[in-house]
């Protein structure tokens, strides 16, 4: 179950939406409108709501159909030219504001492991806003052999690491790669020694590392800064 009118109305446009549950006597809303012509919408007593939800709801909580994945081969397959890998993202919240910024970045596709990663739930989606149902992800059985599969297809493959020797803006992020972020422990040794190179982001306060959310956002928009900058001066 996802709650939360935006996350609800995102997750109904890409398709992915069962049914809707309204509560009774809520004041109009375009939102409510549009959410009427994609998915079977019930009004239900606001009570039913909030033994469902047990939060914000926003008065509308939607079933989701079951997530279907795409495969690693058929992601190639397309081209892509920006490829983010999840290595050990555990955190639902965490999870979710890296696929609302991959969805915002142009992201073309996120890889994330099996084992060791967060599911995408009701919680996920919320978090990114109901981004994440727009975004293109894929599930592989392991991140190491992804990342070999990602190479030879062409993309350069960039960990993120705190005792990386590139600052983003020193690589050139304009070719075609996939940015690789870890969780709490950072991308796990297999991993990071298949990729092509490490990025650390640069600190000067006090603390030595940012969360992957944070730390996403910050090399995704570095990745739009580079393309842009290339895209003007042509």
């Amino acid at each position: 179950m996802i709650y939360g009118r935006n996350a609800v109305l995102e997750a109904a446009r890409a398709g992915h939406v069962k049914r809707v549950l309204i509560a009774d006597g809520l004041d109009p809303d375009p939102r409510l409108d549009e959410l009427a012509t994609l998915a079977r919408v019930e009004v239900v007593a606001r009570e039913r709501l909030e033994a469902l939800a047990h939060g914000n709801h926003q008065g509308v909580v939607a079933e989701l159909a079951p997530r279907e994945y795409a495969n690693l081969r058929g992601l190639l397959a397309g081209n892509p030219t920006l490829v983010l890998g999840l290595d050990g993202i555990q955190d639902p919240q965490n999870l979710g504001a890296i696929l609302r910024t991959a969805d915002a970045a142009g992201v073309d596709g996120v890889v994330i492991p099996e084992r060791r990663s967060a599911p995408v739930t009701g919680a996920v989606v919320k978090a990114s806003s109901g981004a994440s149902e727009h975004i293109r992800l894929v599930r592989v059985s392991g991140m190491a052999s992804a990342v070999s599969e990602i190479k030879r297809a062409g993309l350069w493959c960039v960990a993120l690491d705190v005792a990386g020797e590139q600052a983003p803006w020193e690589f050139d992020l304009t070719q075609p790669v996939c940015i690789v972020i870890g969780g709490e422990e950072g991308v796990h040794r297999l991993v990071r020694q298949r990729c092509d190179a490490r990025l650390r982001i640069p600190m000067a306060g006090r603390v030595d590392s940012l969360n992957a959310s944070a730390a996403t956002a910050a090399l995704l928009y570095e990745v739009m800064r580079q393309r842009t900058l290339k895209l003007f001066s042509r």
